[in-house]
């Protein structure tokens, strides 16, 4: 039950309300109910806050927690969010992302398995048959380079102290996008990423073209390939100036670029 919450899940959204109640279904539907949630409006227009607390009612077993965040950016609303987290393990997730109903259960697992670990990450995979190509490729990139980050925000879990540690979601450190990314590789200095080889959750398939507000095919490839001793030198002297060149500051998500 939610009094003996272990994680707790922070969701900021920003004009969602065709997408968060589906997400929220799918929480509502966990076979392991020790989480929590902290919802962060970050300045929505469009109702859907109104949509979020209906689609809520289904769990009154969970503990909800209702943020605004008045700051457009989803790195200001996740530093929100987190501000009021006490659970000892936090995730972060996407308004738009479906959810396993066994999502909680293999998280909180995983962790217990590896009391070390800094973040269990799930990959995310498309909604829908015939994705078993994309499940294989990120399974192989977990094996060849367990190091880095494999997901996006929508599945990302850390240990709380560890997530604290490394300075948490900073707009000052980082106002760019692949904000999720560049978190991973300051937390995994606190102990190893974890991947399941079924721990799943599925994004949207809005977001399949994100070119104009992501990184280009090289930069994912150096990321890939370059050493972890290297990585400071990746996020804050190569990728971050890059993106800043091309205008990818985190409010480029709050225009949708990848589609309706």
């Amino acid at each position: 039950m939610a009094e003996y919450a272990l994680i707790t899940f922070v969701l900021p959204y920003y004009n969602e309300a065709g997408f968060i109640a589906a997400t929220l279904a799918s929480l509502a539907a966990q076979t392991d109910r020790r989480f929590r949630l902290v919802l962060v409006d970050n300045a929505s227009d469009d109702g859907s806050e109104v949509v979020a607390r209906e689609a809520c009612g289904a769990m009154p077993d969970i503990t909800v927690t209702f943020l605004h965040e008045a700051r457009p950016g989803k790195i200001h609303a996740l530093r929100a969010g987190l501000g009021q987290v006490s659970t000892p393990l936090v995730g972060t997730i996407d308004a738009d992302t479906i959810y396993p109903p066994g999502y909680v259960a293999q998280a909180l697992a995983m962790f217990a398995s590896n009391p070390a670990a800094s973040c269990a990450l799930a990959f995310g995979i498309s909604p829908g048959d015939g994705h078993a190509g994309q499940m294989v490729l990120l399974r192989l990139y977990a094996r060849l380079f367990p190091r880095k980050c494999h997901t996006g925000g929508y599945g990302q879990n850390f240990r709380r102290e560890f997530l604290e540690r490394a300075g948490g979601f900073d707009a000052e450190r980082w106002p760019h996008v692949l904000e999720d990314h560049e978190i991973v590789h300051r937390v995994r200095k606190f102990g190893p990423i974890l991947y399941g080889a079924d721990f799943v959750c599925h994004p949207s398939d809005r977001r399949d073209d994100r070119s104009r507000c992501s990184w280009t095919l090289g930069e994912r490839v150096i990321y890939k390939l370059l050493p972890t001793p290297f990585m400071d030198w990746f996020f804050y002297r190569f990728l971050g100036p890059g993106l800043e060149r091309r205008g990818l500051g985190n409010l480029r998500l709050r225009e949708k670029i990848w589609g309706p």
